[in-house]
């Protein structure tokens, strides 16, 4: 597939500034960003604002009112964090779930469909029975966020039989990387929590670890993200189905907390969230060539 112009949604967010950096340096593509900045953060992508090739957006996806123009959408805009979800229902609905369909009912309207790439998330498999585990486990929300990754999912699925979709779902597993905490951010606690503990350490406060630090996280750098979704733009040969994108290994919050700082406090445990993520990567290796590069100690080396 040509592709000659692309779509960000979510661009000055964490993981949409590292997906724009990548492309920039990888690809010849001309590149429109879209963010409300309602999470998101202008100084993310503001050392792109100059190039010829990448325009900023700054609006909510729900005011875009055609994708004409573009041969692929990387669709990261979402408020992707588990607790608020439970008490901002309302708002996360809207950000996740209609924000994710007024795109593609623009793609029905203008009986266009370019690629696109969707960043879900293994929230959606709750705590698997399989571990590592692969795109074929049981669907187990524990949160009103990852049903929402899980509808949207759905509803691309369900549509895909009536309408010419050219659909991938990457399942994020835990991402850490530049950029994941940001202070300003109102629901900066709920951040990677490899960004806030390096924060809080860099600040001369202790981690804080959630429960007994017993649950168990696969951590993936956003830069391996980054490449997972170009991979998966420029294959043809994929179409409408999930990947998981994790580093296929597992660390606890507690060894992570260790790795950073010789203290640390705990705090209660939260409610909602999975005891482990562990991915198995095989189908993303054998159908997308792609495979995590970063190892998490060596970041947090370079960043203590």
């Amino acid at each position: 597939m040509q592709i000659n112009n692309v779509l960000i949604t979510g661009v000055a967010g964490f993981i949409g500034s590292n997906l724009l950096d990548y492309l920039i340096e990888k690809t010849n593509w001309h590149i429109d960003g879209i963010d409300n900045l309602s999470t998101g953060n202008k100084n993310n992508v503001s050392n792109h604002l100059n190039n010829s090739r990448f325009v900023f957006i700054e609006d909510t996806i729900g005011n875009m009112q055609s994708l004409k123009k573009y041969d692929c959408i990387f669709h990261l805009a979402a408020l992707p964090r588990i607790q608020p979800s439970f008490e901002f229902v309302t708002e996360h609905i809207t950000e996740n779930l209609t924000s994710s369909m007024h795109l593609v009912e623009l793609m029905i309207k203008e009986n266009y469909f370019p690629k696109f790439v969707f960043s879900s998330s293994s929230a959606i498999y709750g705590t698997p029975k399989i571990i590592p585990t692969p795109e074929t486990e049981e669907i187990d929300c524990l949160s009103p966020y990852a049903f929402q990754k899980y509808e949207v999912e759905k509803y691309l699925e369900l549509l895909s039989t009536r309408y010419p979709l050219n659909y991938v779902n990457l399942r994020y597993f835990n991402p850490y990387g530049p950029r994941s905490f940001n202070p300003a951010n109102k629901f900066n606690a709920y951040s990677s929590v490899v960004g806030i503990f390096l924060y809080r350490h860099q600040n001369g406060e202790v981690p804080l670890v959630t429960g007994d630090g017993s649950q168990k996280r696969d951590f993936i750098h956003v830069y391996d993200l980054a490449k997972a979704n170009y991979l998966a733009a420029i294959n043809d040969k994929i179409l409408n189905t999930a990947f998981n994108i994790g580093n296929g290994d597992t660390l606890s919050v507690l060894e992570l907390a260790q790795k950073i700082s010789p203290n640390y406090e705990f705090i209660p445990k939260r409610e909602g969230e999975s005891d482990i993520t562990f991915a198995d990567i095989t189908k993303a290796k054998d159908l997308l060539n792609w495979f995590p590069e970063h190892n998490i100690s060596d970041f947090i080396k370079e960043n203590s």
